[in-house]
């Protein structure tokens, strides 16, 4: 079973030792409000999810599931 795209983006974050400060800077918005987002306890909004990837400057297909 897939991760939830959340899970994805939360072990990146960890992985690549990125801050959720910085990345909330770079999304305009308040650094709880990645964590909710990070943690599952917001809901990820196609905005949010492209506002993120353009934050962290990674491609938005980065963190969605492939196709077998």
């Amino acid at each position: 079973m897939e991760k939830p795209v959340y899970e994805v983006m939360r072990e990146y974050v960890v992985a690549n030792d990125l801050s959720q400060k910085v990345i909330a800077i770079n999304m305009g918005c308040t650094e709880a409000q990645i964590s909710l987002l990070l943690n599952g306890k917001r809901r990820l909004t196609v905005e949010d999810y492209l506002s993120f990837c353009r934050a962290i400057s990674v491609s938005p297909t980065k963190f969605l599931p492939t196709t077998a």
